[in-house]
């Protein structure tokens, strides 16, 4: 049976670097949740956001379908993880929701790409030529690999976590899309 693949949106961090809340940034009249939101709407039926438990209630979020991080996983893997905890049998286009110059594009090249016999397929950043694991499309194997051995699970980190496991990497036609911002 194929798996759908569902767009899931990670907000749930405490933006510090940035000293505001990512999400809600306001460019050209809306927000990046919404930026980021229509962009996968063009390309999914369903897209999810991810918020910590204590987000749920911020008006902004509360307009989407949300995913409340579990407790037992920190950063960027509780919003994966408990998007899998939701919905095992999807495969999830995740993207984080600071990538300002994100396009329909990439969209697209990732999803064409898709090589469902791997865990993941992912981007090979353009910043340190390493996998960019915050816009890329983890398979259901993913989930049941690290269900499996949460030993897989290293620092938290989706990056490190599937550094170890078997992946589909591809070069981005438009670099400049992967550029996550942290800073004012």
């Amino acid at each position: 049976m194929e798996s759908a693949i569902q767009g899931l949106i990670l907000t749930g961090g405490y933006s510090k670097r940035m000293g505001q809340d990512k999400a809600l940034i306001i460019d050209n009249g809306q927000t990046a949740l919404d930026k980021t939101y229509n962009l996968l709407k063009c390309s999914l039926c369903e897209v999810f956001v991810s918020v910590r438990d204590d987000q749920k209630e911020e008006k902004k979020r509360s307009e989407f379908n949300l995913i409340i991080d579990q407790n037992e996983y920190s950063g960027p893997m509780a919003g994966i993880l408990s998007a899998f905890d939701a919905f095992p049998d999807s495969a999830w286009l995740v993207v984080a929701c600071d990538m300002p110059f994100l396009d329909n594009t990439t969209i697209k090249q990732l999803i064409k790409n898709r090589n469902k016999e791997k865990v993941a397929t992912l981007f090979i950043s353009p910043e340190d030529s390493l996998p960019e694991p915050l816009c890329a499309i983890y398979e259901p194997r993913f989930f049941q690999r690290i269900s499996q051995d949460s030993r897989l699970i290293e620092n938290n980190s989706p990056r490190d976590t599937l550094l170890k496991l078997d992946i589909q990497l591809i070069r981005p036609e438009n670099p400049k899309s992967l550029i996550n911002t942290n800073y004012p």
